[in-house]
């Protein structure tokens, strides 16, 4: 009876032992195959990473390119119209204007004026004092102008030492008040080495049936006779 016990009982070890060797068995397997999944896990993980690297860097660079382009075609509309020199329209530029301000007056029956300025005596500033002072005359001459211009008044360098404002719902009136502002804001201006400048204004308004030459025309008559006069004063037409 007690060797059937015995029996019973190594066999019931014997069964302990063999589940113990499977389950050892099977831990082993379970640690062998998390390793594994570790391993593909971080693989994976690095892949994933190394893919979102190379993504940020791939819209980094079409970040960067776009805003290259946005610069570049800032740079060649500001190429086409803006005067190099003094920053403000070109001729090119200020005719586009001129003739867009013609049109509605024409069409429109909006009220027109446009001004020529010209700077007295430039060529001495000059022949004085060099070119590259009478270039710095220009550009601070045209900034005094144009911040003294409202959104819809445009100022362009029509060419050398002259320019030329086109005023859309200005009357030859209101044309003059602006222009003697600001030739007396020019004259009590202290430019660098130059010193103290003045300038001649020609004013005109389009009239019924005007073609934009005879504008122009009566701008320059206009000029012309305020140059002949004394210089450092505004005639209107």
């Amino acid at each position: 009876m007690e060797n059937h016990n015995i029996d019973a009982l190594n066999k019931q070890i014997s069964i302990l032992k063999k589940r113990l060797e499977r389950s050892e068995q099977s831990r082993k397997l379970t640690e062998q195959a998390m390793d594994h999944y570790d391993l593909v896990y971080r693989s994976s993980i690095q892949k994933l990473d190394a893919q979102k690297n190379l993504l940020d860097i791939k819209n980094s660079e079409l970040d960067l390119v776009r805003l290259e382009l946005i610069v570049k075609n800032k740079e060649l509309i500001e190429a086409s119209t803006i005067d190099g020199l003094t920053r403000i329209y070109n001729r090119k530029k200020i005719c586009e204007l001129l003739d867009e301000a013609y049109l509605m007056a024409q069409r429109d029956g909006i009220i027109l004026s446009v001004i020529i300025i010209d700077i007295d005596h430039f060529k001495l500033v000059n022949d004085t004092f060099g070119h590259q002072v009478g270039d710095q005359v220009l550009f601070e001459l045209a900034q005094l102008i144009k911040d003294s211009l409202h959104v819809k008044e445009h100022i362009g360098r029509w060419g050398g030492e002259e320019f030329l404002m086109v005023l859309p719902n200005a009357c030859v009136e209101m044309g003059y008040v602006l222009a003697e502002r600001i030739r007396l804001r020019i004259s009590r201006y202290n430019f660098p080495i130059a010193k103290h400048l003045t300038c001649s204004f020609g004013i005109t308004e389009y009239k019924k049936d005007d073609r934009i030459e005879q504008l122009i025309k009566r701008a320059d008559i206009a000029l012309y006779q305020a140059k002949e006069y004394r210089n450092h004063c505004c005639v209107f037409k």
